[in-house]
Formats: C-alpha cells, sequence, structure tokens
C-alpha cells in the first residue's frame, strides 16, 4: 500500500481553466489515477493526481531534463519519517485544461516507481481550488465550473484543509474521523493512538507500508463495518499506523477514493460529494 502525506513550504499560481473538459486517466491497480501533463511544452509526461499530496512532486531525471530550476529546500513529512528534499521552480505545468506555474519537489525516479511509471505528483497546490468530477467507472476527470448533485444518490460530506489536506469528517461508533480525502492510498489506514485503540476490528499480522520517502512497519486489520454516507463496507481491509507529531498525521487516516464509482471535489464549496 502507498501513502504519501506532505507538508511543502511552496507556493502555485492561480489556476486557469475551461468548463466541461474531461480528461482520460489510466487507473493503476492499487487505485492510483494517472493522466498525462505537459510541462514546458515537452511531454506528455505521466503524473499521478494524488489527492492526498499538499504539493507537487517532480522526479529529479524530469527536473534535470526541463530545466527546472532549483530554488530551496523543504522538509517533507511521511508515516516513514521526515526527508530533507529540494524545491525546484516549473514554468508551466498543464494537465486537461488547466495551467500553472508551481514549485515542486524533487523526489528520485525510484521512488516514484511505487505509484509505477510516473515521472512526478499533482498534489493540492494545484488541485484546492478546483471543481472536478474523479469518474472511476469511465476513467477520466471531468473538469466543470458547476457542481450539481443528484438528489438522493450523492452523498455530500463537508470538505476541510487542514495543513494543506482536504480532510472530511466520518461518524464510526462512538467516535468521529477525521480522514483525508485521498486518491493516491491503496486502501483505508487509520492512524491509532498509542493506547487508544480502535473498535471494531480485526488485528491481522504486520505488514510494511511503502511510500515515496522511506518504508515503515504498521499492522493489517479489518474493519467489521465501516459507513461512509449512503455506503456501508463490512470486513473492509485496512492498515493500522501508529500516529505521530508530525502536522500531516493530525488526521485520524486516509479514505482511499477508489472504494467509489465517482468523486467530486468542490475545493470553492468547501464539499466533497461520493456518487
Amino acid at each position: 500500500m502507498r501513502i504519501v502525506l506532505c507538508l511543502l513550504l511552496a507556493s502555485a499560481a492561480p489556476l486557469s481553466m475551461r468548463a466541461d473538459d474531461a480528461t482520460p486517466f489510466t487507473l493503476e491497480p492499487q487505485g492510483g489515477i494517472v493522466v498525462p501533463v505537459m510541462i514546458d511544452g515537452t511531454g506528455p509526461h505521466a503524473f499521478l493526481v494524488d489527492t492526498g499530496a499538499s504539493h507537487s512532486s517532480i522526479s529529479e531525471d524530469l527536473a534535470d531534463a526541463v530545466g527546472a530550476v532549483p530554488v530551496a529546500r523543504t522538509t517533507v513529512s511521511t508515516p516513514a519519517g521526515d526527508r530533507d528534499c529540494i524545491v525546484v521552480q516549473i514554468g508551466q505545468l498543464a494537465f486537461g485544461p488547466n495551467v500553472a506555474t508551481v514549485a515542486a519537489t524533487a523526489l528520485p525516479a525510484a521512488s516514484l516507481r511505487l505509484a509505477g511509471a510516473v515521472a512526478g505528483v499533482l498534489g493540492q497546490d494545484v488541485l484546492a481550488d478546483l471543481r472536478y468530477t474523479i469518474d472511476y467507472r469511465r476513467r477520466h476527470i471531468r473538469w466543470a465550473d458547476q457542481v450539481n448533485p443528484d438528489a438522493g444518490r450523492s452523498t455530500v460530506l463537508p470538505l476541510a484543509f487542514y495543513d494543506g489536506l482536504p480532510m472530511v469528517e466520518l461518524p464510526h461508533g462512538e467516535t468521529t474521523l477525521r480522514l483525508v480525502a485521498d486518491s493516491g492510498s491503496g486502501g483505508l489506514v487509520l492512524f491509532e493512538l498509542p493506547g487508544v485503540p480502535f473498535t471494531g476490528m480485526t488485528l491481522g499480522d504486520p505488514v510494511r507500508v511503502d511510500s515515496f520517502h522511506g518504508t515503515t512497519l504498521a499492522r493489517s486489520v479489518r474493519i467489521d463495518r465501516f459507513r461512509v454516507g449512503t455506503s456501508t463496507f463490512r470486513d473492509l481491509p485496512a492498515v493500522l499506523l501508529v500516529r505521530t507529531g508530525a502536522p500531516a498525521h493530525r488526521a485520524d487516516g486516509l479514505l482511499p477514493l477508489h472504494l467509489f464509482d465517482r468523486v467530486t471535489f468542490d475545493g470553492p464549496a468547501g464539499r466533497l460529494i461520493l456518487g
């Protein structure tokens, strides 16, 4: 399972976008979404759309090839720990109808191979202000100015950003979980506070969790009953990680979006629409 939680000190220029454009994507075996991206007129390059990453990344090889200029150093926080990275300036990054100038983290190509044959990651620095629908059945992302949920067929959840990560709140038993709405996670991930175990789950064997920035150990679990709006998942496999003190881990876990047929992010209105 791949997990990426990034906290970077970088910024992106506002995006330009046209309504009603659709971008086809490749769906990876673990649920990752890969789209074509143009960088400074070169490409297309395969990039992962990762709503659970606060900022965008690019492979060191591609950064060198397009002449991206190093502008800063930053620390990336993940469940595997912290890592120092170079930030490079990309003159023009284009995906679908969207165009942005962005400062991206440069990562070794070997790290990005965890997501397949990709050369970078599109994070919330270029996604947060957009309205778009990820259609897993039709394998495309539709960009639109107006989003109208189907009455009685959709679950609408309030969406808020913390540390650059999009989060929703879901009732679970006697508590409420705050989860990152994550298109890049291969499965449900829960962060455990030491001495405060989750209820309603069966513990399994230890597992290794790989991310772009390292590896950590976790425990496989199965959730007896997990409800998201009108959808109920039974005997749902998940991974349980010990929560760290890093800001990116203030969430209670990661909600994998490929569990649903269609997901709409409406960042300007602060809502996530499932179905």
